[in-house]
């Protein structure tokens, strides 16, 4: 029985910078900077979904710890101890603590901390011999297996650690290559059109470098711990990691979701969903009609592409930064809520709702806007993080 343990330490929300309610916004020359000082809510943090999920993450000062089985047999139960459980019930319930000296103290929370609860990721090898005598098909060779198949297919796997490397090709049949470790037997087992490799009888990539050609128009469904991922011209990507990195390129559709790992997806054409805790986010689309969404606590998004008619860009940080690349043809309205960040326009857009002052005070932290005829969407909200639309 192999156990990891894996310490995620996360430090989400940094002291929040009051706006100076003195300074005016920057000319439109210059770009136009508007500072926003109050906001009613928090924005949503993101839930970052894997598999047997159970470890509760507390902003801000944000550290957790979770062991991740990777065993078939071992309990997902939570390892806090039931002390600590009745200690933080009896904390929550009279609202006292002690302070050094054993003396009580009583505390007054005026505004809970919003909450992450991160995954625990079983990634054990599940016993197959049941499930492998109900392949449809099935492929084994050294090092290399190749499994011809009538079409796309769904490819699953997951990897405790490693590189995976995906392509799309236009042969009907799916091949994979393990390099970068000792030579071994490995298997494809076709369920259908889902397909999934075994190594040494394991169901999970341990090391190494692993090469997939799939046909084209497939899809890749990966989960991994801490492996580098890349998948380039398939047609949908669903991707769970901890602190892998992601390239994507030329993907129809993708889901990824990591806690702090970057990502980088390269000229979707399809839908993107982007969930991530502390990683960077660099996502391209093409088409006038891109649907993006984006929530991250400190991680940035750098977007670039084209917003008009029926596009919908939602991006939602707690401290990340916002950079927004707009192809000049894009026509949409804006809409930006932030407490102490701002928004660097330099597109010259026209304001339609500003935050209002009295007596030099700014009393709304809620702004929208207009570029072209207003025809896409674009929603950012950034607790502490900032915004800057510019053109591409």
């Amino acid at each position: 029985m192999t156990r990891a343990a894996l310490v995620v330490a996360l430090s989400l929300l940094p002291a929040v910078a009051q706006a100076n309610p003195q300074q005016e916004p920057r000319s439109r020359r210059h770009g136009l900077t508007l500072k926003f000082p109050d906001l009613r809510g928090l924005p949503m943090v993101p839930e970052i979904d894997f598999p047997d999920i159970d470890v509760d993450v507390d902003l801000p000062g944000l550290m957790a710890q979770n062991d991740f089985d990777l065993d078939d047999d071992d309990d997902a139960d939570s390892r806090d101890s039931e002390t600590q459980r009745r200690d933080r019930g009896r904390r929550d319930q009279d609202g006292e603590e002690r302070d050094a000296d054993g003396n009580r103290v009583k505390v007054y929370k005026l505004n809970p901390q919003p909450s992450i609860r991160l995954p625990r990721v079983h990634l054990g090898d599940d016993d197959s011999r049941d499930r492998d005598r109900e392949a449809t098909g099935r492929a084994r060779g050294s090092g290399s297996a190749t499994l011809e198949v009538r079409g796309p297919v769904t490819f699953q796997v997951r990897a405790q650690s490693g590189e995976i490397e995906v392509v799309a090709s236009d042969r009907q049949q799916v091949s994979v290559t393990l390099t970068g470790a000792p030579a071994e037997e490995i298997a494809l087992y076709a369920y259908g059109d889902r397909v999934e490799p075994s190594f040494r009888g394991r169901r999970t990539l341990r090391r190494g470098k692993l090469r997939v050609e799939l046909p084209r128009g497939s899809r890749l469904d990966l989960s991994s711990m801490s492996g580098d991922v890349t998948a380039q011209r398939l047609g949908e990507v669903r991707i769970r990691t901890m602190s892998g990195q992601v390239k994507l390129s030329g993907v129809g559709k993708a889901d990824v979701q990591t806690i702090s790992g970057d990502a980088r997806i390269d000229d979707s054409t399809g839908p993107v969903r982007l969930h991530t805790v502390s990683g960077k986010a660099v996502v391209s689309t093409s088409g006038n009609a891109p649907q993006v969404e984006f929530q991250s606590a400190s991680g940035s998004l750098d977007w670039s592409g084209l917003c008009a008619k029926d596009c919908h860009l939602s991006a939602e940080t707690v401290s990340g930064e916002l950079r927004l690349l707009v192809d000049p043809r894009s026509s949409f309205e804006l809409s930006y809520s932030s407490h102490s960040g701002e928004l660097r326009d330099e597109m010259n857009l026209a304001v339609k709702h500003a935050p209002r002052r009295h007596g030099g005070m700014m009393s709304s932290g809620f702004l929208e806007a207009t570029y072209g005829r207003g025809e896409g969407i674009i929603e950012a909200d950034a607790f502490s993080g900032s915004v800057t639309v510019k053109k591409k």
